[in-house]
């Protein structure tokens, strides 16, 4: 997986994924925050483990943001894609990275909702995503799409929560929830709490990768003093200015009591 490393300026960029060469763009990445190394570390893991399976899969991908997972599960085949994100400005640049890419958007459903209130027509085969990990402080937070896209609550697992809280409303039984878990908003706090309900877990990959701090340079020892807050609490784990994001993908048991239905 090459995206890691943007062959172009960072409103734009390509990256290799299953056999597709896909690119991506943003308009104004003040806007829509173009994909980082975090997001991209989950397409990193499905491109090194091939046995995970995605073609004619139903898939969610919450928090779409660019559109950088709809588009890359689109081109591995996947049967349709709804891309949810609380972003107004995020529907119109993932049908655009969609076309761009000459993809079928057929195939593309994109929904400008709050996780918390939407309500899907069927539960999914796989959803994905990549949440805010940042903690919340009022003097680096505002509502622009790229803090949106980063901040996260006191803790920085606001968008987590509310995924754990949702999963069996989303996630077909039998499916995959896969996410891109940071180490700063407490992997094994989320892992057990769907491990109590019956999701087994399993990490595909861990990287090692900088902390956004030069996003937030003016305000980098407020941040970094919340985040040795949660360290301290034993919420987050980090070493000076690096983390890790780990690709988890948590499957639900096929069996549930309930019928199988899927979007």
């Amino acid at each position: 997986m090459t995206g890691s490393l943007w062959s172009a300026r960072p409103t734009c960029g390509d990256y290799e994924f299953r056999g597709s060469t896909l690119r991506i763009e943003v308009t104004d990445p003040e806007e829509v925050l173009f994909p980082t190394d975090c997001g991209l570390s989950l397409l990193g893991a499905l491109q090194t483990d091939t046995t995970f399976e995605l073609a004619n899969k139903t898939v969610l991908d919450v928090g779409a943001g660019s559109g950088v997972y709809t588009v890359a599960l689109l081109a591995a085949g996947a049967a349709h894609v709804t891309a949810l994100d609380v972003n107004t400005a995020s529907a119109a640049a993932t049908r655009a990275n969609v076309l761009r890419n000459g993809l079928d958007a057929d195939r593309l459903t994109c929904v400008t909702s709050d996780l918390a209130e939407y309500a899907p027509t069927g539960r999914f085969d796989l959803v994905v995503t990549n949440p805010p990990h940042l903690p919340h402080d009022p003097s680096y937070t505002t509502a622009e799409g790229l803090e949106v896209a980063l901040v996260a609550g006191r803790d920085g697992r606001s968008l987590y929560d509310v995924v754990v809280a949702r999963a069996d409303d989303l996630v077909a039984p039998g499916g995959t929830l896969l996410v891109a878990h940071s180490s700063l908003a407490d992997v094994g706090r989320t892992t057990r709490e769907l491990g109590n309900r019956g999701y087994t877990a399993r990490t595909l990959e861990v990287y090692e990768m900088d902390i956004p701090l030069l996003a937030y340079a003016e305000h980098k020892q407020t941040l970094l003093g919340h985040l040795e807050r949660l360290r301290d609490s034993g919420s987050a784990t980090f070493e000076g200015d690096r983390f890790t994001v780990h690709a988890v993908a948590f499957q639900r048991p096929a069996t549930t009591g309930e019928p199988e239905e899927t979007r």
